[in-house]
């Protein structure tokens, strides 16, 4: 949607930005919060790139009040495997969450998080969120709007923060964005096809 946006409005880039991984974002520190059984409001974490299953939550940038994740699987607080069930049930609230209320259950929470984007623009918060943004040489990746960490204040998105990726991190980051190209290049084509059959 933002990619459309941007292809068709007025508008510059730095003034276009989409939830991505706002919501998602939410869910891991909830997640995790819950396991190690702390204030959500303590976790920091990320995921970024696409929406859905091709999501990249990024456990090695996730930390309890700047504790490092890592600290508390020394400490035998929380396991790697359980760490990777976290990742996989972020991934799949979304879609567990449509199967329980398929009419309208998904709509409240992205809503919360739309709202967390605006105030942070309205009252110049420069808040760090994870908006879907359009890259322009950022991670190797150009003209693709992808979830990553930004600051967004008064003027819009006022700065996108590059995370250091390690070998794996960056491979699930390419492999999300290509999916939402393919997407986008799909849409593309259906749109071309509709106008095509359209009557004239």
């Amino acid at each position: 949607m933002a990619k459309v946006l941007q292809e068709h409005a007025n508008i510059p880039p730095h003034k276009i930005c989409g939830m991505a991984g706002v919501l998602h974002s939410a869910r891991l520190r909830h997640n995790l919060a819950e396991k190690l059984r702390v204030n959500p409001g303590d976790v920091q974490g990320f995921v970024i790139g696409a929406h859905g299953d091709k999501m990249v939550p990024l456990p090695r940038y996730c930390c309890v009040n700047g504790i490092p994740l890592s600290d508390f699987t020394k400490k035998g607080a929380i396991t790697e495997k359980e760490i990777n069930q976290i990742v996989e049930k972020t991934r799949n609230t979304g879609f567990e969450l449509l199967e329980l209320l398929p009419e309208g259950s998904v709509c409240f929470a992205p809503s919360l998080a739309i709202v967390e984007i605006i105030e942070a623009y309205l009252k110049d918060l420069k808040r760090v969120l994870v908006c879907s943004v359009l890259l322009n040489g950022h991670y190797g990746h150009k003209g693709v709007f992808a979830g990553i960490p930004v600051v967004i204040g008064g003027k819009g998105i006022e700065k996108i923060i590059e995370l250091d990726l390690n070998t794996q991190e960056k491979e699930l980051f390419d492999d999300s964005l290509k999916h939402i190209s393919y997407l986008f290049d799909n849409y593309k084509h259906e749109t071309v096809v509709d106008d095509e059959n359209k009557p004239n």
